[in-house]
């Protein structure tokens, strides 16, 4: 049973920064560290060349994926390999961080021209340092979001979306068709922009329950830059909220739970569940007439029998 301790706990971890500490060598490693989930990456064809590893298709990712996107997936995504399942999906992110760093003048044009960042703005810090998480992540086409040289990718010049989100969202809605006929396998169940956003959760962050959607990143002014940030992270906590109150979030507890990442299970029950462990809560108490075990506090009078056999007396 998800209670608010519990999908409270989802919501931090799928905000919590994720790092990507290194190739797994078949043995996947995620944990907790200074209130950054560092973890391994299995999936990694590009070990020969020195490409950087990716958080959103790090191990801590892909077991992301495996629960929300299962019955788009059908299957796990790595292979016996450690290779794609199905070679034209990948995990993505939704909001990328050089699309806003370039166009603010202190941290430099471009990637490779990158300033140090303590000549950035404070908040593209904050920004830079946060924006790698779960709530952040998503499984596209492959060539979807990760390519800038076909007209209806995620990256498009030609169409202006230049890895915005909010733009993508709306070339989608106005080209369903279009996108159907280029990734049929992935739309194969996807018939309308109500389908999309709901395989994505995106209600109620980036698009309204009557589809209406915000495209709040087109302004040109420098300025603006921090408020569009402000948009992207607002929509961020707005997703994450949306899957810790998803028929999703259960299993996603237990998954965190499984990788050590949220201590004694007993400290997210409510007073009423049990068993409980002495160490969490050493002062809890067995109910004389139910046995059931009662959370208490070092400080509270013990009563004669818990609040529930209280109200039927």
């Amino acid at each position: 049973m998800m209670n608010d301790k519990k999908k409270q706990k989802v919501y931090e971890i799928l905000m919590m920064p994720i790092e990507c500490t290194g190739y797994s060598n078949g043995k996947p490693i995620i944990k907790i560290e200074n209130e950054v989930i560092k973890t391994t990456q299995t999936y990694y064809p590009y070990k020969e060349w020195d490409i950087p590893l990716d958080p959103d298709m790090s191990d801590f990712a892909v077991g992301f994926y495996e629960i929300i996107y299962r019955d788009l997936l059908e299957e796990v995504i790595l292979d016996s390999k450690d290779a794609l399942s199905n070679k034209d999906y990948a995990g993505d992110t939704m909001n990328s961080f050089n699309t806003i760093a370039n166009s603010v003048a202190e941290a430099g044009s471009k990637k490779d021209k990158r300033e140090p960042m303590e000549k950035w703005p404070k908040w593209l810090q904050k920004y830079e340092a946060y924006h790698r998480c779960l709530a952040n992540f998503w499984v596209i086409p492959m060539e979807m979001g990760r390519t800038v040289n076909n007209e209806w990718c995620k990256g498009s010049y030609d169409k202006d979306v230049r890895d915005y989100m909010d733009r993508f969202l709306n070339l989608y809605k106005a080209n369903l068709e279009q996108y159907k006929m280029m990734y049929p396998s992935y739309f194969e169940n996807i018939n309308s922009f109500k389908d999309f956003v709901r395989l994505h959760i995106l209600f109620g962050s980036y698009v309204s329950d009557n589809d209406n959607m915000e495209v709040y990143s087109f302004s040109n002014d420098e300025h603006d830059r921090k408020t569009v940030v402000d948009k992207i992270q607002d929509n961020i906590k707005l997703r994450a909220k949306a899957i810790s109150e998803s028929k999703y979030a259960n299993e996603l507890w237990e998954y965190f739970l499984k990788n050590g990442l949220l201590g004694y299970k007993e400290t997210y029950l409510e007073p009423d569940e049990y068993p409980l462990n002495k160490k969490v809560h050493p002062y809890a108490y067995e109910c004389p007439k139910c046995n059931r075990i009662i959370i208490n506090d070092e400080n509270y009078s013990i009563p004669p029998v818990c609040d529930e056999c209280s109200k039927r007396d």
